[in-house]
């Protein structure tokens, strides 16, 4: 079975949410059979707020993508999310 790259923008809740906040509670919280990538970039969005850009590699089963997205828009932190690029590995 094979893994696919999954690359999301990440926007925060808000202005006092930084990338580290973001990035910390989404490490604290994932499943052990996501993986996501070191240093995720920083993307400026508007009044002030930051958001990421996160890449993750998940195994290539039904369900996981579905998964990873209802525990990422479960953060309180994160405000929303998209999936700007998708690729199997």
């Amino acid at each position: 079975m094979g893994s696919v790259l999954l690359v999301y923008e990440i926007r925060p809740e808000s202005v006092e949410v930084t990338p580290e906040i973001v990035e910390g509670k989404i490490r604290a919280g994932l499943d052990p059979k996501f993986q996501m990538q070191d240093n995720p970039e920083e993307k400026p969005l508007f009044f002030g707020m930051v958001g990421i850009i996160g890449q993750f590699i998940i195994p290539e089963e039904d369900g996981a993508q579905d998964q990873l997205e209802q525990f990422l828009n479960s953060l309180e932190e994160i405000s929303s999310i998209q999936m700007t690029f998708v690729t199997r590995l």
